[in-house]
């Protein structure tokens, strides 16, 4: 309402000079003090607490400059009004609605303009030619004015949204590529793109808003992260023959949008759409390096995912895209820096950073393992036979140890493994499981060998100083002839042969 404040200013600079060209009859002066009354009355709108108001109230102004603009022109009487072209005057509130009211209101004053004009001609005894002509002549051009005034202001207004739009959009791209790039797990990145697609695409307030990461593997399409607000999670994995927009994804590589048909998805993926009340959706792969990791969607209930929002959302993709690579590249690196080539197993490096992770305070133990012969057989049959003993006694050591047990290759020919919550008694038996599977191994015309150490540590227990123990007696056990383990005590080892029998309780 600021700016129709300024209505009677205009107003009053018109009438005032108007005014100039009034008669002195008697009558014609208690049409002008009218008109002048009318006026003060649109000046009093600015006193008005128009944002308690209601919203047709906001027509008073207008409506109230008519009709002293109408008395003016009576006021002046005969063609007076033609005359001094006073008739402008009522385009002020025409021209004011439309350029800060709505519709409604412009269609109020038109209306109110075109019967005051009329009211004007028939006081004046106008003949009835000059009254259609004027009639007919303000209301076209009062419209016209009005109907592009409007349109104008729509153009302007959606521009300015547009702008604003493509603003926002633009800042939150920019801040998920921030989040995104700050993140250096691979599956961080891919639970958060989920997060971030399903609020920057649907829009907010949306019913049930779910974004979901599909890995690719064979036939089947396998959720591998969701972010779901309804209590409708989709299936853990599906045929990819039944979505035909996923399909489509993993065959072209290019994004894809559009509404699901009952009739041509598969049963599974029907039994999905039915129960979640799934109509739409946009499928973006997801392929870092070039190489297909994935293919992120974003699900709707009941309306279309505009043009707009699938363009937000291949934006996403491509940054998705580019901090999944990174994410990777570190993964595949910290992977190498931490693993032993040859066997697979981590090596001191990781071996080190696991039993950081695994630690706690809690009770362990380490075994310590050294290759019997390994000079031996690199001597007699090549350094090729040495390392494919190394895998052999590497893959039968990881199947002699325990769910969530930890083997490494440390050096050349030493292996460690560390027994996280374990007695000596578990480690003993960890011990028999190796030398018997070694036992049963054979690799070209060698049986593998391995001497192995015990050291057990309680909660508050140094891991390093433990190893440094079960090192010792591994090499106890070696010097004793190998193929056999020893248990590292308090105060002085305890030998035991190849085959050695628990103590009893």
């Amino acid at each position: 309402m600021a700016l129709r404040r300024w209505l009677p200013f205009a107003a009053v600079a018109v009438l005032a000079e108007a005014s100039v060209a009034l008669p002195a009859g008697p009558h014609d002066r208690g049409a002008f003090i009218l008109s002048v009354t009318f006026l003060a009355a649109v000046g009093c709108t600015m006193l008005l607490p128009w944002a308690r108001l209601p919203r047709w109230a906001a027509v008073l102004p207008g409506l109230l400059y008519t009709v002293s603009a109408a008395l003016l022109l009576v006021s002046v009487g005969g063609e007076g009004g033609n005359d001094t072209g006073l008739f402008s005057v009522f385009l002020i509130p025409v021209i004011w609605t439309a350029l800060y009211d709505r519709d409604w209101q412009s269609a109020v004053v038109i209306f109110a303009t075109v019967l005051a004009i009329g009211t004007v001609s028939v006081i004046q005894q106008d003949p009835l030619t000059i009254l259609v002509r004027q009639v007919m002549i303000w209301a076209a051009m009062s419209v016209v004015i009005t109907v592009s005034t409007h349109g104008l202001r729509s153009r302007l207004r959606r521009s300015v949204a547009d702008r604003e739009e493509l603003l926002r959009q633009a800042d939150a791209l920019s801040q998920a590529a921030q989040q995104l790039n700050s993140l250096l797990d691979p599956r961080a990145v891919v639970s958060e793109a989920c997060r971030m697609a399903a609020e920057m695409v649907s829009p907010p307030g949306a019913a049930a808003r779910r974004a979901t990461y599909f890995r690719i593997e064979g036939a089947s399409a396998i959720r591998e992260w969701e972010f779901d607000e309804s209590a409708n999670p989709a299936a853990q994995s599906y045929p990819l023959a039944e979505h035909p927009f996923l399909s489509e994804v993993v065959r072209t590589g290019r994004p894809a949008s559009g509404a699901f048909d009952l009739e041509t998805v598969g049963s599974t993926l029907r039994a999905i759409l039915i129960r979640t009340g799934t109509t739409h959706g946009v499928w973006i792969p997801i392929a870092p390096n070039g190489t297909l990791h994935g293919v992120l969607t974003v699900s709707a209930q009941g309306q279309a995912i505009s043009d707009q929002l699938v363009a937000r959302a291949i934006s996403l993709g491509q940054i998705v895209e580019l901090a999944l690579a990174n994410a990777l590249t570190l993964d595949r690196i910290e992977l190498e820096a931490t693993t032993d080539p040859l066997t697979g197993l981590a090596n001191r490096r990781g071996f080190d950073a696991e039993v950081a992770r695994l630690r706690g305070r809690r009770p362990f133990a380490v075994l310590a393992l050294d290759v019997d012969s390994l000079k031996t057989v690199n001597d007699s049959f090549g350094h090729a036979a040495g390392d494919a003993l190394l895998v052999s006694i590497a893959q039968a050591t990881v199947r002699a140890m325990r769910r969530g047990d930890l083997v490494a290759r440390i050096g050349g020919d030493e292996f460690a493994a560390f027994l996280p919550e374990s007695t000596e008694i578990g480690a003993r038996r960890a011990a028999e499981a190796i030398l018997a599977a070694l036992g049963s191994t054979k690799v070209g015309d060698v049986v593998p060998a391995v001497s192995i150490g015990i050291a057990c540590g309680d909660a508050d227990a140094d891991v390093a100083t433990v190893l440094q123990r079960a090192d010792g007696v591994m090499y106890a056990a070696k010097r004793q002839g190998g193929r056999s383990y020893m248990v590292a005590e308090p105060r002085r080892p305890q030998a035991s042969t190849a085959a050695p029998s628990l103590p009893a309780g």
